[in-house]
């Protein structure tokens, strides 16, 4: 049997840059980061990596996600629905100013989703994950 071959740990600079992405996303609460799944998490570090490269102005991701929920809200009767996914609003408004700003064509945006919604779940993964995943604040190793 063939293993894969582990990964090298980040170095400083690397866990710097991603606890920044993290800790320091413009109108989060540290402390309050859950995600419920694995590509809860990729959603959240795209929006927010998108938006640290200069590809949009934090202020346009929120009004198209505040605008995302809002039609979602208005279209069902009950707030209780079970088709609320916050990070799916997350992905709408993510791929809205993406395109509004020339970043992405709507239809490479199409074709690319296409693609991804075709391959298997599993692909490159030997087990599901299944428990929630979560974001802690960094903690002093005092390394």
């Amino acid at each position: 049997m063939t293993t894969a071959p582990m990964r090298p740990a980040p170095t400083p600079e690397q866990r710097a840059e991603v606890e920044e992405l993290v800790c320091d996303l413009p109108g989060g609460r540290p402390g309050e980061l859950s995600f419920d799944e694995p590509w809860e998490i990729r959603a959240f570090a795209l929006a927010v990596a998108g938006h640290k490269a200069g590809q949009f102005p934090w202020a346009s991701f929120q009004s198209a996600l505040i605008e995302s929920i809002r039609k979602w809200e208005s279209s069902v009767d009950d707030l209780s629905d079970t088709s609320w996914s916050y990070y799916e609003h997350w992905v709408e408004a993510l791929e809205q100013v993406l395109t509004s700003s020339g970043s992405i064509e709507g239809e490479a945006l199409d074709n690319e989703t296409d693609k991804v919604l075709a391959t298997p779940p599993n692909r490159n993964h030997h087990k599901a994950h299944l428990d929630p995943v979560a974001i802690d604040p960094p903690v002093a190793t005092g390394r």
